[in-house]
């Protein structure tokens, strides 16, 4: 799958993306964003990191950094999940990351009518998606790790 820009994408028409959950939580990311979902693999852990960063894993041959998308998200900590949403950022090998994530839900298509405003006025956070399930929270993948 081709990796696009997900600050690009507008909220003009309907728009593809990846549910998830962390934790009790459901968040989603736009799916031009996702490389792949992969199951954990073996990892190592980095002196000095980041406290969201679990370690580094091999990648089809690319050291890949691991986060802990719900300490990432200030929503606990899902360093035992067994999921792994793999991002590429770009050109360079050390742009691809993976968060970890409990469950993956679904691709669904996401109505400008259905998203409201963050209540959160963070840049990490699109907007909440209200869907027949409930409510999503969608965020933006960071441009780094």
């Amino acid at each position: 799958m081709a990796v696009g820009d997900p600050a690009a994408t507008t909220l003009d028409g309907s728009t593809q993306v990846l549910e998830f959950g962390v934790g009790d939580e459901r968040y989603c990311v736009v799916l031009d964003s996702v490389t792949e979902i992969i199951h954990r693999q073996a990892s190592r852990s980095l002196p000095d990191a980041p406290s969201h960063v679990v370690g580094v894993m091999d990648y089809r041959g690319t050291t890949t950094t691991l986060v802990d998308t719900a300490r990432l998200l200030n929503v606990g900590s899902s360093s035992d999940a067994q999921r792994v949403v793999v991002f590429d950022t770009g050109d360079e090998e050390d742009d691809v990351y993976g968060w970890l994530v409990d469950e993956v839900y679904r691709v669904t298509d996401v109505d400008p009518a259905n998203v409201d405003d963050s209540p959160f006025g963070d840049e990490r956070t699109r907007g909440i998606v209200r869907t027949d399930d409930g409510l999503v929270v969608w965020v933006d993948p960071p441009t780094e790790s």
